[in-house]
């Protein structure tokens, strides 16, 4: 039982009598006898009982606040680190496809890579002991198909446990060397790579051809009147879903078309792309933007 509840207790049992010291109280207990030298009073100073009693509790609540807090910056860590570690797999499975590199050189790259992506992240800088220098990547592995990137570090605590500053984290990669399609390979047997569309009568030697990326912007119907696709024409209404009407009064355009649709679905402004042959395009003829 608590200093201060004994002094609450007391006071409750002594509650009307006159007394003032417990050796003159015949009613006093004994245990409180025992606990204060004569000529202490009986009653205690409240004041100092929640003094102290702060001064032990609000340090362990900040301290419990603190280390919420920092499992979300551990979190914020975590993120910028994969973040770095995924593009840095990727871009060694181009650069390291079909090389016979050793583990020595392939750390090496990696390391030079992943700082280069973790540059400008201030939370890894700031958190990880010895900052962006402070990751290491040696425990890292390249078979002849894949990629296994392993970051060790250790981030650093905000507050002093014992002994403890900080503690060890890992995170990993993994990703395979690019073994597909290499254009080179294929170069001057003029049977290349064009792109189709389901319905379309043309091929398309980019696939950012503006025939197929598309700049869809909805308008209301009212701006038909006064808008202009970009070869200065009007928008005329499509063949195949003109007809019906959309149930918000608007309409959609691209800046390369000439109709208006009402349907976001419509196949005049929904794309669906084929990667094929240019031998198996068969009657479409070369589009006027790209395939020229």
């Amino acid at each position: 039982m608590s200093l201060y509840f004994v002094c609450r207790l007391t006071n409750k049992m002594n509650k009307g009598k006159e007394c003032s010291l417990p050796e003159r109280n015949p009613t006093c207990d004994l245990g409180y006898r025992q606990l204060f030298r004569k000529g202490t009073p009986r009653c205690l100073r409240l004041r100092a009982v929640f003094t102290l009693e702060a001064a032990v509790i609000l340090p362990l609540t900040a301290c419990f606040f603190v280390s919420i807090l920092f499992f979300f910056r551990v979190m914020q860590v975590q993120l910028e680190v994969q973040k770095a570690l995924d593009d840095t797999g990727r871009t060694l499975a181009v650069t390291l496809s079909g090389e016979d590199s050793s583990e020595i050189v392939g750390i090496g790259e990696a390391k030079v890579l992943f700082l280069k992506e973790l540059s400008g992240r201030e939370t890894a800088e700031r958190y990880i002991s010895g900052g962006n220098l402070g990751v290491s990547l040696l425990k890292s592995e390249f078979t002849q198909d894949e990629i296994h990137l392993k970051a060790s570090y250790h981030l650093k605590l905000p507050i002093r446990i014992f002994w403890v500053w900080d503690f060890a984290m890992e995170q990993r990669a993994d990703c395979r060397k690019w073994t597909g399609w290499n254009g080179a390979a294929d170069s001057g047997t003029g049977d290349e790579w064009v792109y189709v569309t389901e319905t379309g009568t043309v091929y398309h030697t980019k696939s950012t051809c503006t025939h197929l990326e598309l700049s869809i912007q909805s308008v209301s119907y009212d701006q038909l009147a006064v808008l202009r696709n970009e070869s200065g024409g009007k928008y005329r209404r499509c063949e195949q879903c003109g007809s019906s009407q959309n149930v918000f009064g608007r309409v959609y355009i691209t800046n390369q078309g000439d109709c208006y649709h009402t349907d976001l679905g419509c196949s005049g402004i929904k794309r669906t792309v084929y990667m094929v042959r240019l031998s198996e395009v068969g009657s479409r003829s070369a589009c006027s933007r790209c395939g020229m």
